[in-house]
């Protein structure tokens, strides 16, 4: 089990190596397709970025490919994020295409925590941006379990 936990830390630590995590991402294109991100194990967190910037970050010029990402709190008392095209506190989105076609986010177990955020800004401004998220599912399964999915949202 614990290697399972070292697992999903490590490639979500690499995933977020493929996205920056603070400063500025521009003239890009972050590809992630098929993404997946996971708890396993009893009190399990995982997380995982593509195409993020944080601490007033922006996003500009650039492209995000998530199709068919999969984040899915499945071990009690997980908790399982992933983030796609996101700008963080006071971030900005500008002339950015986001594509999460497909995407889907799942609370399986009990007490499970999935969160979920395509094309999102907090405290920011998005500006001149297409964000597809065509099929995309949410979706909490058992008890006391939380699926949150945020597409397109400033906040």
């Amino acid at each position: 089990m614990q290697a399972f936990s070292k697992f999903a830390l490590v490639a979500a630590l690499g995933l977020s190596a493929a996205g920056v995590m603070a400063g500025e991402i521009s003239d890009s294109n972050i590809q992630g397709d098929r993404a997946q991100n996971s708890t396993g194990a009893f009190g399990a967190r995982a997380y995982q970025n593509i195409g993020v910037t944080e601490g007033s970050g922006a996003i500009r010029h650039s492209r995000v490919y998530a199709n068919d990402a999969s984040n899915v709190g499945n071990s009690r008392n997980g908790f399982a994020r992933q983030d796609i095209g996101v700008a963080g506190n006071r971030g900005t989105l500008e002339n950015v295409s986001v594509h999460a076609n497909g995407a889907h986010n799942a609370a399986l177990a009990t007490g499970a925590t999935a969160i979920q955020e395509i094309g999102k800004v907090t405290n920011g401004t998005i500006r001149n941006v297409e964000i597809f998220a065509r099929g995309a599912v949410n979706r909490a399964s058992t008890d006391y379990s939380t699926a949150v999915q945020k597409i397109g949202v400033v906040n």
